[in-house]
């Protein structure tokens, strides 16, 4: 069973699950909040049912949203939070690659640790960031503390895989696309719901791309 059959499932009840509970949001809000950016292009992938495009509407009212998702159950949801926004039913990858677009700011919240393949993702999002623009990212580190997160791969529910490599290379794969690291938090994202696993800690950050120089 992929994640995107997952999401679908969950999808008529995921929002009032999560109510409460999903704090990455808020922690990317406290990494974007003191930049001061003004984006006229965001474009959200892993948009779900459009908790954080609602943030980012809220941070950048007047720019034009792009939302990205797998799950057609999920992405339906999202118009009401975010009316006008551009909607596309694909994963990630697929939709980096096939796009000639550029966005000012490209978030990519809540899914990375769900990918085979980060650094093609994060690749490929930072191409699409335009010049003098902005990614955001959350991901699940990997970290050295003996838990559940110091396992590079976990299985989750028997067959879907979670994906976890150290900071310094996601850090590595940014800085050789091009990109300079802005700000960075780490923080808890929500609670695992395995007896005793304690709390999913998330390294947010923000890279930017510098602007072309003046001929």
């Amino acid at each position: 069973m992929s994640w995107t059959v997952v999401y679908d499932a969950l999808a008529a009840t995921y929002d009032a699950g999560t109510a409460g509970t999903w704090q990455a949001n808020r922690h990317v809000a406290e990494v974007l909040r003191p930049q001061a950016l003004r984006p006229a292009r965001v474009l959200d992938l892993g948009a779900g049912t459009g908790q954080t495009a609602a943030m980012l509407r809220a941070l950048y009212p007047d720019a034009a949203l792009t939302l990205v998702d797998p799950s057609a159950a999920m992405l339906a949801l999202a118009p009401e939070k975010v009316p006008g926004a551009r909607t596309f039913v694909a994963d990630a990858e697929s939709f980096l690659r096939d796009t000639d677009g550029s966005w000012d700011l490209v978030a990519a919240v809540g899914f990375l640790e769900l990918v085979p393949d980060l650094d093609r993702v994060l690749g490929l999002a930072a191409a699409r960031v335009a010049p003098g623009g902005h990614l955001v990212v959350s991901h699940e580190p990997l970290l050295d503390d003996g838990s559940v997160q110091s396992r590079p791969v976990s299985v989750v529910g028997g067959a879907q895989h979670v994906h976890r490599r150290p900071r310094t290379h996601v850090e590595d794969v940014a800085r050789s696309c091009g990109l300079l690291r802005t700000a960075s938090l780490e923080a808890p994202a929500f609670v695992r719901s395995g007896e005793g696993e304690g709390d999913a800690v998330y390294e947010y950050v923000l890279w930017h791309r510098p602007a072309a120089p003046a001929p």
